[in-house]
């Protein structure tokens, strides 16, 4: 009796209700979406995730609210800042990253989040 749930088509319905919800419960507040990779190779949109800088509890770290419908929720996630090693796109102001530039990353402990791939630019967290 199991679905194969990445077949299932009612599970758009689904992510538009948690993103929805995640508005609020305002539905014609719009929302970014951005393109992710699904299972089979295609591409999807998806709502971007809800993030805010809730705190900094010291010079090079900052607690952040990560929330991605769908995906993953983390209330209160330490990110650390270093120099970028790869090129990347900012999560909180879509601008472009290069290797190099500070940014600030989920802290890896003792597995890596899901969201260990994102960047944010220091500059828009350190404003």
């Amino acid at each position: 009796m199991h679905r194969d749930i990445a077949s299932d088509t009612t599970r758009e319905g689904w992510l538009r209700t948690v993103a929805w919800l995640g508005n609020g419960g305002v539905p014609d507040t719009p929302r970014p979406a951005r393109l992710s990779r699904s299972s089979d190779d295609g591409l999807a949109l998806r709502p971007r995730p809800t993030i805010h800088v809730l705190d900094r509890p010291t010079p090079r770290t900052a607690a952040i609210s990560w929330s991605d419908p769908g995906a993953c929720h983390y209330g209160y996630q330490i990110w650390d800042m270093a120099p970028s090693k790869q090129t990347g796109v900012c999560v909180l102001s879509g601008s472009e990253i290069r290797i190099g530039d500070m940014v600030y990353t989920p802290r890896q402990d003792e597995s890596a989040p899901i969201n260990a791939g994102e960047m944010i630019a220091a500059a828009y967290v350190d404003a």
